[in-house]
Order: C-alpha cells, then sequence, then structure tokens
C-alpha cells in the first residue's frame, strides 16, 4: 500500500510524465515543402531538374595555400599564394530524369612570390549529365540515386608560360569523371529536415597530355615531353539542416585520393637534351566546407562558407572561402 507521504512525489512524476509525452507529440513534423536549401557548397544535386527548368548557380572562390603536407601528414608552412576562381554552375532539365549542366570556370592567381596573373584568365570547361534511377518520396527506405558522367575539356592554358607561370589554369588532359550520387532526408527529434548526400566520384584521363617548356607541372623553360596526370577519386558526405523555413547550417565532408602525375620527356639546354623522368606519388586529402544558406524562397538562395583542407598527404593545406547565389526557374 502507497503511503500518504508517498503519494504527492507519484503524482507530481506522473504529472511530469504526461507533459513530456504531451511535448513530444506536440512537436510538429515540418513538411518536405516547407523546407528550402540551396545545396551545400561540394556535394552535387542527386534530384535531376524538372523537365524545362534552370538552375544558375555563379560561385566566387578564392583558394589560399598557406602550408603543404608531407607525405607523412605533416604540415609545412608556407608563404600564402591565392588563386581566386569563377565557376558557374549552369544546368537544365532536360527532362524529368535527365539533367546536363556546363561549367566554365575564370580565374587569377596571386603567387606568394613572382608575377601575378596578366589578366582574367580562361580554366577548363566542364560538361555534366547525370540520370535520376530513383527519387527519394516520404515515408520509402531508398534514397533519390543518379550516374552522373562529367567531361572536363583542357580550354586553359597550361604550357608554353615562359611568359608569366601565373596565367596557367588548365591542366591540359581530356578527363572523364564517372559518379553515383545519392540524397535522403532525416526528420531529427526537433521535427525539422536534415537532408543528406553521399556522393562517390573517379576520374581518369583519357591519353596522357603534350608539355612544352614552363608549365603548371612545373617543368622548366626548354622541356619538352608528356604527362600522366593519374586518376583519382572523392567520397563526398553532405549535411544540410533546415533551422527554420530561410537559414540552413550546412557541411560537406570530403576524402580526396589522386595516384599521383608521371612526367617523361627530354629537357633541351646549352646544346644537349636531357631525358627526364618523374613522379610526384600519391597524395590523401581529407576536407571539411561548413556553410550557411539563406533562402527567400524556392527560386534564390544564397551560400557563404569555406573548404578547408584539414589533412592530407603530399597535398596543399588550403582555406577557400566562397560564395554562391542560387536560381531556379
Amino acid at each position: 500500500m502507497t503511503s500518504n507521504r508517498t503519494r504527492p512525489v507519484l503524482a507530481a512524476t506522473a504529472l511530469c510524465l504526461v507533459s513530456a509525452t504531451a511535448g513530444a507529440a506536440s512537436i510538429e513534423r515540418q513538411a518536405m515543402g516547407d523546407a528550402l536549401f540551396t545545396g551545400p557548397l561540394s556535394a552535387p544535386n542527386a534530384t535531376a531538374l524538372p523537365k524545362g527548368h534552370w538552375d544558375i548557380e555563379p560561385y566566387l572562390i578564392d583558394s589560399i595555400q598557406y602550408a603543404s603536407f608531407d607525405d607523412d601528414w605533416s604540415q609545412n608552412n608556407v608563404e600564402d599564394s591565392h588563386a581566386l576562381r569563377s565557376v558557374t554552375l549552369l544546368q537544365y532539365g532536360l527532362t524529368d530524369r535527365l539533367s546536363i549542366a556546363l561549367l566554365p570556370t575564370f580565374g587569377y592567381n596571386i603567387p606568394a612570390s613572382g608575377a601575378t596573373s596578366s589578366g582574367p584568365q580562361l580554366g577548363d570547361m566542364t560538361v555534366r549529365a547525370h540520370y535520376m534511377l530513383h527519387k527519394f518520396t516520404e515515408g520509402g527506405l531508398l534514397p533519390t540515386v543518379s550516374l552522373s558522367y562529367a567531361q572536363g575539356f583542357p580550354t586553359g592554358k597550361y604550357d608554353g608560360l615562359d611568359g608569366n607561370i601565373a596565367d596557367g589554369l588548365g591542366s591540359g588532359v581530356l578527363e572523364s569523371t564517372f559518379g553515383v550520387f545519392t540524397q535522403t532526408y532525416f526528420w531529427m527529434p526537433t521535427g525539422r529536415i536534415l537532408r543528406t548526400r553521399l556522393n562517390v566520384t573517379y576520374t581518369t584521363a583519357f591519353d596522357d597530355a603534350s608539355v612544352s617548356g614552363v608549365s603548371v607541372y612545373g617543368t622548366p623553360s626548354g622541356f619538352d615531353g608528356q604527362i600522366d596526370t593519374g586518376d583519382s577519386y572523392a567520397v563526398n558526405l553532405a549535411f544540410e539542416y533546415s533551422l527554420t523555413r530561410h537559414w540552413v547550417p550546412a557541411i560537406d565532408i570530403i576524402y580526396g585520393h589522386s595516384d599521383g602525375a608521371s612526367i617523361r620527356g627530354v629537357q633541351a639546354a646549352n646544346g644537349l637534351a636531357t631525358p627526364i623522368r618523374s613522379t610526384s606519388g600519391s597524395s590523401e586529402s581529407i576536407s571539411v566546407a561548413p556553410a550557411l544558406e539563406y533562402n527567400w524562397n524556392g527560386h534564390y538562395g544564397v551560400i557563404v562558407g569555406a573548404n578547408v583542407v584539414a589533412a592530407g598527404r603530399n597535398t596543399a593545406a588550403t582555406v577557400a572561402p566562397q560564395a554562391a547565389l542560387n536560381i531556379y526557374y
């Protein structure tokens, strides 16, 4: 039998439990149509654009190299250099499942020492297509899944830079990137939506690039040969949290691996031709890209953040502040 002394305690406990249950039940589950997203800084959207619609997103990026990671992941400081870039996503929905995109690049280099770019330079151009195999539906288990193919064209300068190496923004190779893009939605205990993307890409070159003279690959004047840029792959996990209808914090977590480049050719100097062969070795990087989005409505949004190479091996340590305006219609 319960004593008179313990009854008030039990009653208070029961009241707290009832209040907590009522509070949990009163949390409203956010509707998918209420959540507005611009997209994180790095991970492309797995969902295809509806037929006849455009998505335009110009980025402004300042990639600042402040250190380098050695082969044992240790960091060495270097003088700051800046790579200013303008990358614009121009995407169109051909069908409700197939989207195509053009990504032109322009840039201006400010090295730690020496001359800057002689003016804005054209970088490489990318054409991308992705086909949506499945689209996420609320209550379903499967995420949105798309297959992607991107072709990079060597439209930027990369060799013959004896006059000014800072004018080099290109790679000189036809690069093909194959990708699997996924996207799904989770409802957090707050009732708000956490949109999640997991993308995997693999990049390979069709052929070696011919290199003459001073190049972005560090070859000197008088060099003539070829470069094999090597294959690479990346895994990108991204999150966007619908804090309010308009404000969305986001983050990308990216792991990248490159097989490294190999150069072979001859170096002409003082009437002699010396065979040259070198290999850069493989490299790895771990990057994080926190950002904050503001979405006025379903047509206009802006995102501001930075991509930071936080750890790596045989690669540059960089921080890249960036901002983009997203326009959908």
